[in-house]
């Protein structure tokens, strides 16, 4: 292996480190020796390859929002129906209060910090602002085969972000709230009915 992939490698093994500890101790009651601890490293090899607490944790927001991008691509690339892909896509985003809590908990912990911290709002932002541009795309494409009624991608990609996250955050704060399944099911259905009108 190059030194380059050795790299890689070890940084990835930090960073999901970190998500572990994070999830299970929260963004301020964990320590990089908690880290070193689960990454099987000494603190000095994390400092080697970041900066400091602050580089380590972009890091890690940067791989688990980067982790879900790649799911949704790959679900959604060798489809052509817009309508499925808009499904394949609220389905993906929908889950992974489930299947990548830990997305929603660090998420959580870093919002706290958004006022504090210029670059920690920034990351947010550009991710937000990826997940929306994935959604437009599935929803301009309808759009312009005519599945899709005329809507500003842009906004209604707001609209079905703001959707999922509501759903998912009071879900994932009272599971009892409501049967998760069967509001997932209402709200997409919701959503493609503002699109293309009654299924």
């Amino acid at each position: 292996m190059s030194k380059p992939d050795v790299a890689a490698e070890r940084k990835d093994q930090i960073v999901r480190a970190t998500v572990e500890c994070i999830t299970k101790h929260g963004y301020h009651n964990f320590s990089m020796q908690d880290v070193a601890r689960t990454a099987g490293v000494s603190k000095g090899i994390i400092h080697y390859y970041f900066l400091n607490k602050d580089d380590l944790m972009m890091s890690v927001l940067d791989r688990v929002a980067g982790d879900i991008e790649t799911v949704l691509v790959a679900d959604m690339e060798s489809l052509t129906d817009p309508v499925q892909k808009l499904r394949i896509f609220m389905s993906v985003s929908f889950d992974i209060v489930r299947s990548t809590k830990e997305y929603y908990q660090v998420n959580m912990d870093f919002w706290t910090q958004i006022n504090q911290k210029k670059e920690v709002r920034q990351v947010i932002s550009r991710h937000y602002a990826k997940f929306r541009d994935s959604c437009a795309r599935v929803i301009e494409e309808g759009v312009n085969k005519g599945v899709f009624k005329t809507v500003n991608p842009q906004h209604y990609a707001s609209l079905v972000i703001a959707i999922i996250d509501g759903i998912s955050l009071q879900w994932l704060f009272d599971e009892t709230v409501y049967e998760y399944d069967e509001m997932v099911k209402t709200a997409s259905q919701q959503i493609l009915e503002g699109l293309i009108g009654r299924q």
